[in-house]
């Protein structure tokens, strides 16, 4: 039971990623399969009928997936034929604008069900997630707004979406480190800041933004405890894992081909669909801390698409910057480098460094949520310019 929660626990992120078309797209459930799991033991599992119409139903929701024989493949993930659906933390009738108390009350059971099952991490009260089959209801019914992702935490896990700019762009958020690497360390009177903390933040900032346009969202390191965080000293701790489950590994090269790994399958899944796919690995650097450095950086050598992504990212930062700081300057840069993250990963990719942590100015940048925050904004703006 315990490694189907934590399939769970990622199937509420991984529900950004497999969103269908349509401006009213419905989320559904996902899921990662167990090993030996075929269709028929998932249906029963989330206690859904297994029969030829619901298993039929299964792959039309999954058919940019092979069907190849008796179980389904590790590593991938699939949809169920549930819905997720915000709940307004009033009522399931309220929530889903229905009057059938009957139907209501059904949903209710089936979602106190599922969550006693443990497949899902807390209730729908908790949670403000409702799970719903999707045979119970037409989908215009629950094809309903904000979504919600509890991944970014109570205040910020309803999402808005406020047009398809990024519609079919399919986009992988790196944040570097994480487990038991923090990365760079930086200090702050009597406080220290841990590089993956920060880039985690920021990261999930980015996401939130790309969602509200449309856009397919994989979060390659995820931790369950830390959605955004407005405070200034963010705590540390090693809790987090990949996107699968997978735990961080000790060995730094290990970490690194097991990112690679999971951005090559994904990339391979939707390069037939995809209008864009897009690698962002986001970091912080750590120099000496009389050295203040703008956000750099670094393209695919051997990709001009990575090189105008990396210019157009660094002409919007340095936009902004003149609009809310004028005659601040901006000495930001673009340049390659052989790292394995760009070295091997298929999509276009662009590695970014946010500053250096042990610079109190560069500090002002992670430690101001509003900094955070803008930071985010600006990259978003900048791969939405990328993508036109």
């Amino acid at each position: 039971m315990k490694s189907n929660k934590k399939s769970i626990l990622i199937c509420a992120l991984v529900a950004w990623l497999v969103m269908v078309g349509g401006a009213l797209a419905q989320e559904y459930v996902s899921i990662y399969p167990e090993k030996s799991d075929g269709v028929y033991t998932i249906l029963k599992r989330y206690q859904l009928p297994p029969t030829p119409k619901m298993i039929d139903a299964f792959w039309e929701l999954n058919s940019d997936m092979a069907r190849g024989g008796r179980y389904l493949k590790l590593g991938f993930s699939y949809r169920l034929p549930i819905y997720r659906v915000y709940f307004d933390g009033n009522t399931i009738r309220t929530s889903l604008d229905i009057r059938d108390f009957a139907l209501a009350k059904k949903i209710e059971r089936y979602n106190q069900a599922v969550h006693a099952a443990g497949l899902q991490k807390s209730s729908f009260r908790n949670s403000r997630e409702l799970w719903v089959p999707a045979q119970w209801m037409p989908e215009k019914s629950v094809a309903a707004e904000p979504a919600s992702y509890p991944i970014f935490g109570a205040r910020y896990q309803a999402v808005e979406r406020v047009d398809e700019t990024l519609k079919d762009c399919h986009f992988y958020l790196d944040p570097g480190h994480g487990g038991p690497d923090p990365g760079a360390i930086g200090k702050r009177g009597k406080d220290r800041l841990y590089e993956d903390e920060y880039a985690y933040d920021i990261t999930l900032r980015l996401a939130r933004r790309l969602l509200e346009h449309g856009a397919n969202v994989y979060m390659i390191v995820q931790d369950d405890d830390d959605g955004i965080r407005d405070d200034a000293i963010l705590p540390h701790d090693d809790h987090e894992y990949y996107l699968g489950g997978k735990m961080i590994s000790l060995d730094h090269l290990r970490r690194l081909s097991d990112r690679v790994d999971i951005v090559n399958a994904l990339h391979e899944r939707h390069k037939a669909r995809a209008r864009r796919q897009i690698l962002i690995c986001i970091h912080v650097d750590s120099r000496s801390h009389s050295k203040r450095i703008d956000i750099y950086y670094y393209y695919q050598s051997n990709n001009p698409a990575s090189r105008e992504l990396a210019r157009t990212l660094l002409r919007k930062v340095d936009a902004k910057y003149a609009e809310a700081q004028p005659g601040r300057g901006y000495s930001g840069t673009i340049s390659t480098r052989s790292l394995h993250m760009l070295n091997e990963a298929k999509p276009t990719a662009v590695y970014i460094e946010l500053g250096n942590i042990t610079n109190k100015k560069d500090q002002d940048r992670f430690i101001i949520a509003a900094n955070r925050q803008a930071v985010a904004n600006w990259l978003c703006e900048g791969l939405i310019e990328a993508t036109r």
